[in-house]
């Protein structure tokens, strides 16, 4: 008799990609139980768990072209992330009831991911990137993010914790698969955000992974709008430069937000529940992996497109051409040949 409930797990995935998702997996509970930290294991937020469904959407290659070109980040910030996070939260509302009606317990985590008062700052209950390579469909890049042969970072993902026994992947990606190592994420981080040089090792599915460590404070600096280095030269760019504060009091953090913040941005937050033209996304719109993925569409379709050059908003904030040529750092954290 099989582990895994086949029907089941066909039935779970169709249903999934009639609701909309750009790409469905599973994952095994085991796996991630021995990749991720005790508090944030699929274990520990749902006992019993054996699977995790894992979903993703796709952002609108639009919305981080106009990024890439310095134009704005707004169409981003909506369709990349605030309502973004609707869309998967449908997904996750209609998921788990499917799975539940079947008679396995099914956990949905909201679309936004990171929890108020979670004991580590930027973490959410379950590290949805993790569940991505744990189910096949990712692997990271040196960004750090899940990146994916067909839309690159350009994606959003979800996981669902389940105790349905689905079969999981039995394969899995290789970051040199999705990844170059050009490191483009790391020079345009307007705060410095990643670090490479100690980079963050992780265990997981077999394979030893090697990428920047996120610095939470400094991304959340940009990512609030709390800097005129957002996004240079775009004509809805934050005004106002506040000074980092190492280790800050959830006290420091409200008066950031709220008394030394541009207040466009604060009067948007209210009307749309988004920070405006921030939430940042550098590190996603310059990640060569999502303009490639991009560029190969379009050639299946043979389609005219404005996205098809490689146009970017230099740091002189003029736009060039920008053609990354791999770095020799970042090829051999990916175990790649300089050459």
């Amino acid at each position: 008799m099989s582990l895994y409930n086949e029907k089941l797990t066909l039935k779970v995935k169709e249903y999934a990609k009639n609701l909309g998702a750009s790409l469905v997996g599973i994952a095994s509970a085991e796996v991630l139980n021995e990749g991720l930290e005790e508090d944030f294991r699929p274990e520990d937020v749902l006992p019993g768990c054996r699977s995790v469904v894992v979903v993703s959407l796709h952002i609108p290659d639009g919305s981080m072209e106009i990024m890439r070109r310095g134009i704005a980040n707004y169409s981003y910030n909506l369709f990349g992330y605030t309502y973004l996070n609707r869309e998967l939260d449908f997904l996750a509302y209609r998921l788990s009831n499917f799975i539940e009606d079947f008679g396995y317990s099914t956990l949905p985590i909201p679309g936004r991911g990171c929890a108020i008062g979670a004991r580590k700052p930027g973490y959410g209950m379950l590290s949805f990137r993790h569940c991505a390579v744990a189910a096949g469909l990712a692997s990271f890049g040196l960004n750090g993010l899940a990146l994916t042969p067909q839309y690159g970072s350009r994606q959003r993902f979800l996981g669902l914790p389940t105790t349905a026994p689905l079969r999981p992947a039995d394969k899995f990606m290789t970051p040199a698969e999705v990844c170059d190592g050009c490191l483009e994420c790391v020079a345009h981080c307007p705060s410095q955000a990643l670090e490479i040089k100690e980079p963050h090792v992780l265990k997981m599915a077999g394979q030893t992974f090697k990428f920047a460590r996120a610095i939470p404070n400094k991304c959340r600096i940009m990512a609030s709008g709390l800097s005129t280095k957002v996004w240079p030269g775009a004509k809805f760019n934050p005004k106002v430069d506040v000074p980092v504060i190492e280790d800050p009091t959830a006290a420091e953090v409200y008066h950031q937000l709220w008394a030394e913040r541009d207040g466009r941005l604060r009067v948007l937050e209210h009307s749309e529940s988004t920070f405006g033209a921030t939430n940042c996304g550098r590190c996603m719109a310059f990640c060569t992996a999502g303009h490639e993925a991009m560029k190969r569409r379009l050639l299946k379709s043979e389609k005219e497109t404005g996205y098809a050059d490689d146009n970017v908003l230099a740091k002189d904030e003029t736009i060039k051409s920008l053609v990354p040529k791999p770095k020799a750092y970042g090829r051999q954290l990916l175990g790649l040949s300089e050459n």
